[in-house]
């Protein structure tokens, strides 16, 4: 699973970095197990869009992670056509 793949190394890249604050991290590290839990990966990977989209109207968050939060998306959106 290709996507899976991307998805893990861009959430290992945003939980690296030390710009962002401790609410959102946790958040990306919720989004990180929903991800590696395989057992219900469609129901996990729809888990983890919901909290995106909750993500991405914090307007704590800088352009650059904002960026990121919007590649996120698309590659949950891929993985998530591909289950």
């Amino acid at each position: 699973m290709g996507a899976l793949d991307d998805i893990q190394e861009l959430l290992d890249s945003l939980l690296q970095d030390t710009s962002i604050s401790k609410n959102i991290r946790i958040i990306l590290e919720e989004i990180n197990e929903d991800v590696r839990d395989s057992k219900n990966i469609a129901v996990n990977i729809n888990s983890a869009l919901q909290k995106v989209e909750d993500l991405c109207i914090d307007p704590n968050l800088s352009q650059y992670v904002r960026t990121q939060i919007w590649s996120l998306t698309t590659l949950l959106e891929n993985a998530q056509h591909e289950v």
